[in-house]
């Protein structure tokens, strides 16, 4: 492979991921951070938004890319620790997922 075929290369695996990222699969939807209490969205560009509502135990068809957004909503965890002077110092202990969508295979 030359030089010159390498960004090919590299625009062929975006082309992929994007393609990955469309691609409709089957999850159920769980609330972690509040169960039984629906989830209401807009996902999208501005000019091709889409609304969902999901419900807690709820089987949906959704793109990957709308799944990843879901799954990367996270609370902060934090916690405090003294700081050797008397005081006590807020530090980020991690995060905690708020939603989790699990795939179904059929």
């Amino acid at each position: 492979m030359t030089i010159k075929e390498a960004p090919n290369v590299q625009m062929n695996k975006k082309d992929r991921h994007k393609e990955w990222l469309n691609e409709e699969i089957m999850v159920e939807f769980f609330n972690l951070e509040e169960p039984g209490v629906p989830l209401k969205f807009v996902y999208g560009p501005t000019d091709k938004t889409e609304k969902h509502i999901l419900l807690h135990g709820g089987k949906y068809k959704l793109k990957r890319e709308v799944v990843q957004h879901i799954e990367s909503r996270q609370t902060p965890i934090w916690g405090y620790k003294p700081d050797g002077k008397g005081l006590m110092q807020k530090n980020l202990e991690g995060y905690k997922s708020r939603f989790q969508c699990r795939q179904l295979f059929e």
